[in-house]
């Protein structure tokens, strides 16, 4: 399983994945009163995606200088 978590592979469809979810809930509040939250869940699913493929490529890269 620790395998599957550390590539690159998996944490580039983890980010696609919260940069939909965030999408749908932006989507969902267009146009309510609730609009600006959907603003930021849009911007907290890039950057939270972002921040996993970065760290996972980083980790492996590390891991591979290490050997």
């Amino acid at each position: 399983m620790s395998k599957l978590l550390s590539r690159p592979a998996f944490a580039i469809v983890v980010a696609v994945g919260l940069v939909i979810t965030g999408a749908a809930v932006a989507a969902a509040t267009l146009g309510t009163s609730n609009q600006v939250a959907g603003s930021f869940a849009v911007a907290l699913a890039a950057g939270a995606g972002g921040c996993t493929v970065g760290t996972t490529i980083r980790h492996r890269r590390r891991s591979r200088r290490n050997r």
